[in-house]
């Protein structure tokens, strides 16, 4: 007996997927079929058949060939034209230096407008004042914020008005002296200062006068924008006195510190530098006082060294030995220095081809 769960069925095997994939692929014929015709219909005209075997020609090989000429390409090549040559320019050679007999006149003089005068009488034709003294008082009313901080500014600027009228006059050779770290003023404003001893005191000069450092950025700023005001006052050189550390006085207890390192001469050379670059694009020379080591190379206390003398001192002022000077310019010249007889300003009247009345401010004699 049949089982009825079984009656009248068979087991379920799924739809076949054969006859679905004949149907593609003979889809797919079809369409590649029709679009080799097309492709042959068309591509026909560009056909050659030859001996060789079938040559096509593409169309865009037709276009290349009509852009190009039928002769021949000549490419002409033409050489670059050699770039002129400059001859290089000589150096210019420095034009003699006038020999200055400067005669030292006072505040008052130049006030009362009697310093020319003076000058001329004392046959001198170069008019030396101090504008700004090493109790650090200046002689006219500086524009800068440090001046007024510290109160040194003169009560007018009738000094400072009296200097431009001569300038403009042209008669006679206008000379600044500025004492520079030797301020009294600055050290007592704990600007850039005071240097100090080794116990932790201030330290004195010979003459009772204290320092400050030319190591500091503030008061070499405020000594260069001073070195600009002049120039622009109608000086025709700014002569920078103790321009570097003390070097005479018990020098031997001062403190090294970052006011006073070990190299001295790196502070001095950018105080230099930073005052000649304050006399840029003006007619004002840097002059600086020297003392007779600094040149001969035994004073190795003050940061001042003879080629610096050579890099940024227009002139030299010092105290003449008796030979006028000759073994100081040659080691001048050997450090660099141009016309260094020339420039040479000798402390004394008929001390040298240039010379002062003024006594040795660095030295005290």
């Amino acid at each position: 007996m049949r089982s009825q769960g079984h009656r009248g069925y068979r087991e379920y095997r799924g739809r076949r997927s054969g006859s679905l994939v004949l149907k593609f692929i003979i889809g797919v014929l079809a369409v590649l079929l029709v679009a080799g015709l097309i492709v042959m219909k068309v591509a026909d005209e560009y056909v050659e058949y030859t001996d060789e075997g079938v040559i096509i020609h593409w169309p865009w090989a037709q276009e290349q060939e009509e852009a190009l000429p039928s002769e021949g390409l000549v490419i002409v090549t033409q050489e670059p034209e050699p770039a002129p040559t400059e001859e290089p320019t000589p150096a210019p050679t420095p034009q003699p230096l006038q020999a200055i007999q400067g005669v030292c006149v006072t505040i008052d003089q130049v006030r009362g407008g009697t310093a020319a005068d003076y000058v001329t009488q004392a046959g001198g034709n170069a008019l030396v004042v101090e504008m700004k003294s090493p109790s650090g008082a200046l002689a006219w009313i500086s524009q800068t914020a440090q001046a007024a901080a510290l109160g040194v500014n003169a009560a007018d600027n009738a000094v400072a008005e009296a200097i431009t009228k001569l300038a403009q006059d042209g008669q006679m050779y206008l000379v600044a002296r500025v004492s520079c770290f030797r301020d009294q003023a600055m050290s007592k404003g704990k600007v850039g200062g005071p240097l100090m001893t080794r116990g932790g005191n201030i330290w004195y000069d010979t003459w009772g006068m204290s320092w400050v450092s030319p190591a500091a950025q503030e008061t070499r700023d405020y000594l260069a924008a001073l070195c600009a005001e002049l120039a622009a006052m109608g000086f025709d050189e700014i002569l920078l006195e103790s321009p570097g550390f003390p070097d005479l006085g018990e020098t031997h207890v001062l403190a090294t510190s970052d006011l006073r390192p070990e190299d001295l001469n790196t502070p001095v050379s950018q105080f230099l530098a930073q005052a000649s670059a304050a006399l840029d694009g003006t007619d004002a020379r840097l002059a600086l006082v020297a003392t007779q080591g600094t040149i001969a190379g035994t004073d190795t206390l003050s940061g001042m060294t003879a080629a610096l003398l050579a890099q940024y001192a227009g002139r030299v002022w010092v105290t003449l030995p008796e030979d006028r000077g000759a073994a100081y310019a040659a080691s001048l010249e050997q450090a660099g220095m141009e016309q260094a007889a020339a420039r040479l300003v000798g402390f004394g009247v008929g001390s040298g081809e240039s010379w002062t009345n003024m006594k040795d401010p660095a030295v005290g004699r």
